[in-house]
């Protein structure tokens, strides 16, 4: 006879309300955290006290995660506490006499552990106590079936990528298998590029694939909340600031799962070369993969002359066409590097090239604009540029060390035809020369001796170090004004609202400067976004760079890609066409290309296009009629197209605020592409009450022959049996929620409602793929 449960809920109160005895309470709190967010589930279990002697270690009962106390020095009152996954390191970190609280959260910003930390004497022996402890279990609550600590094995791990024209689309595939005998709970975790989307995720369970719907993330959390109420496994991906990808399941004794995550971006022309970067070193350090493939397809409507592999050995390269060619890569195990594609194509024709594609009775187009300079017959445009560098006292040590080297082989290559001046500032300004200097072998060697002679120390005067640089530009001078912007503090001095800051910068920037912001060692976002809206105000970027990651070479490279101006004032305009987005700046850098795109009514035969711009010889008009011919080729332009307009809103927003016209653009924009957005989730939903329900109703059957039990067809539930033996928890508490801040506070104290709020509004993605208390109500009732 097979029977049916109704639902989660009615299950639980019949079984709760049925059953006599303190193991059913066990049964109703498993049913209630293991399904995580189910109203109700707020009673706490009693504290668990760990106490550890040097070198002792605390299991945290999941995920392989082990916590151990290295060294502790009572007489100081400091401890050395490690965390390790599977026998491998992932945090450490020395808690003194002002830091009593240690918490450390995994890849995806999940609350792993939360404790307070007190040492004490036991005898001679110095100890940590650790007390209370709040664990967050990544995938179900603490299991009552037999479960281990050991990781799954991953069999393969898939990579194809698609590199048409500059847009990127790329597919990891990964198999999982749970080898052991018991169930287990893994994580994996995939790095994924700072301008990337993800635009698909799927999970293969028994053959069937489970494909994630993009939804408002107002919906996707309501249909999560519905699901696991209901008794149903679902998961919620939403975007987070790191760009890491990672994400738990939970896995029932040798079974396998298949996951495969899509994500896409746009790869740029720098320098001459296009980049396509996949991060394979630090992918994923708890697992072993013995089959890794990679599949690299790059393609182009301007012939490829070249592609390589820098540095990484063992691709195999194979050019297809003069338009087409391919990088495959075998391996045993990962590579202890990041495999880099760089590539160069020739440029286009003076008036550019134009790609079309037409869905859904919408036409997209793709100009693609890289006027070389032979093409011009002309050279690279003068400039007028000032280097505002902060010397404040944040910048003492390797920070102001490093600035000296980087700018002083900047000021030592700039072209003799160029103006330069330098301006540091702490709370005051200092600046190199009253006006801006040709750039001769004497004015820069002074100036070099002006850097190396500065130390840092004082405040942080941005407002009048950016004042007087602009006021040193004239609006007529013929040459492209640019300031380089290097900071790495929060504004002090007379003038600190990043507002103010803002205003009387754009106010005062008369000639039109492009101000490129260098962000070094900024990780406070508040204050990165007023710098980022600084930059976007004034016909410039933003763009961050970490003491620890050879920032060196990457602030020269950015240097290096503004450089050498080429074409500045660029307008464009196309007839028939609307809704217009530029992927670069208004001027174009040597070794860069424009690439625009715009809407166009499907159908239209030909598109007219129209660049005016200014080179060194003067202003000069780029026309060219291109007939609109499209195919499958290429059907990534309308992706590209709506991945730069979200990016060029996302932009506006840093400037303009969070208003609700771009919101509503957003959303609407990511809903029809498809895109993971700060305003839209992944929603995945996987149907295993059936299964559970025959397993638990056979469960019941062979409870209720033993045990006299009755069960209804109608009902699923067990209508009474008799008390059974105290069961008292052993572990410390766990709390079913959630992500970002949302660890639980101490066993005796509830958490509070706006804890509760955002457990239950974020759901952290961990969490979500778990096993349902109902499998841990069927085991129960199985062994029983």
């Amino acid at each position: 006879m097979r029977y049916r449960i109704q639902s989660l809920q009615r299950a639980t109160s019949k079984a709760v309300e049925g059953i006599r005895g303190t193991r059913v309470c066990l049964i109703a709190l498993i049913l209630l955290v293991g399904c995580a967010q189910l109203p109700g589930a707020a009673a706490a279990p009693p504290s668990v006290v760990v106490e550890l002697a040097p070198g002792e270690s605390y299991d945290l009962g999941y995920g392989g995660y082990l916590l151990t106390a290295m060294q502790i020095d009572p007489d100081a009152g400091k401890v050395w506490l490690s965390l390790s996954r599977y026998g491998k390191e992932v945090d450490s970190e020395v808690l003194g006499e002002t830091d009593h609280v240690y918490s450390y959260h995994d890849s995806g910003d999940n609350p792993v552990i939360k404790t307070e930390v007190e040492i004490i004497k036991r005898g001679d022996m110095g100890m940590v106590r650790l007390d209370p402890i709040w664990l967050h279990e990544p995938s179900s609550a603490e299991p009552t079936a037999p479960h281990t600590t050991s990781p799954a094995t991953i069999e393969y791990l898939h990579i194809t990528a698609d590199v048409n024209n500059g847009y990127a689309i790329t597919s990891i595939e990964e198999k999982l298998t749970n080898p052991h005998d018991t169930a287990t709970d893994d994580e994996f975790r995939f790095l994924i590029p700072d301008s990337a989307f993800i635009s698909g995720f799927s999970l293969f369970i028994d053959g069937v694939e489970y494909e994630a719907d993009v939804l408002p993330k107002e919906e996707a959390d309501e249909r999560f909340e519905a699901a696991v109420s209901e008794g149903r496994t679902a998961g919620v991906l939403k975007t987070k600031k790191e760009n890491i990808f990672s994400y738990s399941l939970s896995f029932e004794p040798h079974q396998s799962i298949i996951v495969r995550l899509t994500y896409e971006h746009p790869v740029k022309k720098t320098l001459g070369e296009y980049e396509y970067v996949l991060s394979l070193r630090e992918t994923d350090v708890a697992h072993s993969v013995p089959e890794l493939s990679v599949n690299i397809t790059v393609a182009s409507v301007n012939r490829i002359s070249s592609l390589e592999t820098p540095g990484f050995e063992g691709t195999s390269t194979k050019y297809i066409s003069a338009t087409e060619a391919r990088v495959t890569y075998r391996a045993k195990m990962l590579p202890d590097k990041d495999l880099r594609v760089v590539f160069t194509t020739d440029s286009t024709s003076l008036n550019g090239e134009m790609l079309f594609y037409e869905t859904g009775g919408q036409g997209y187009l793709m100009h693609i604009f890289s006027p070389s300079e032979g093409d011009l017959g002309t050279t690279a445009l003068d400039k007028e540029i000032i280097f505002v560098i902060d010397k404040s006292g944040s910048m003492r040590g390797n920070k102001i060390a490093q600035v000296k080297r980087v700018f002083t082989g900047i000021i030592a290559d700039l072209p003799p035809d160029d103006h330069f001046n330098i301006i540091f500032f702490d709370r005051e300004v200092m600046v190199f020369r009253d006006t801006l200097m040709e750039a001769n072998t004497e004015t820069k060697a002074e100036a070099a001796n002006f850097v190396a002679a500065l130390d840092a120390n004082g405040g942080t005067n941005i407002n009048g170090a950016l004042l007087q640089a602009l006021g040193m530009f004239k609006a007529d001078s013929g040459r492209v004004p640019i300031i380089v912007f290097l900071t790495d503090g929060k504004p002090t001095g007379d003038v600190t609202s990043p507002y103010v800051i803002r205003d009387n910068v754009k106010a005062a920037n008369g000639a039109e400067a492009s101000i490129f912001t260098i962000a070094f060692g900024i990780e406070d976002d508040e204050n990165y976004d007023f710098l980022r809206a600084l930059s976007l105000e004034n016909c410039g970027v933003a763009e961050q760079f970490y003491l620890e990651k050879d920032a060196e070479a990457g602030m020269n490279t950015f240097y290096e890609t503004i450089s050498t101006p080429v074409i500045t004032g660029m307008g464009f305009s196309y007839s028939d066409s609307s809704d217009i987005v530029n992927t670069g700046y208004d001027t174009l850098f040597a070794g860069s290309d424009a690439i625009l795109l715009a809407r166009y009514p499907a159908g239209t035969g030909s598109i007219d296009s129209n660049i005016d711009a200014v080179t060194r010889t003067g202003s000069h008009s780029f026309d060219e009629t291109f007939s609109v011919v499209f195919g499958s080729e290429n059907s990534f332009v309308p992706k590209l197209w709506a991945h730069t307009k979200i990016r060029e809103l996302m932009d506006r927003m840093v400037v303009e605020g969070e208003t609700d016209a771009l919101v509503s653009e957003i959303t609407d924009i990511s809903l029809e592409f498809g895109f993971v957005t700060p305003y839209t989730s992944l929603f995945v939903e996987v149907p295993v009450v059936d299964k559970i329900s025959e397993a638990t109703t056979e469960a019941y059957e062979e409870w209720g022959e033993g045990e006299g039990v009755n069960v209804t067809a109608e009902e699923g539930a067990p209508m009474g049996v008799r008390p059974m033996p105290e069961v008292t928890p052993t572990r410390a508490p766990v709390w079913g929620g959630a992500t970002d801040n949302a660890i639980g506070v101490a066993p005796e104290e509830a958490p509070t409602e706006a804890e509760e709020a955002r457990a239950k509004k974020t759901p952290g993605f961990g969490a979500l793929f778990a096993t349902t208390g109902l499998v841990a109500v069927a085991y129960l009732v199985r062994r029983r």
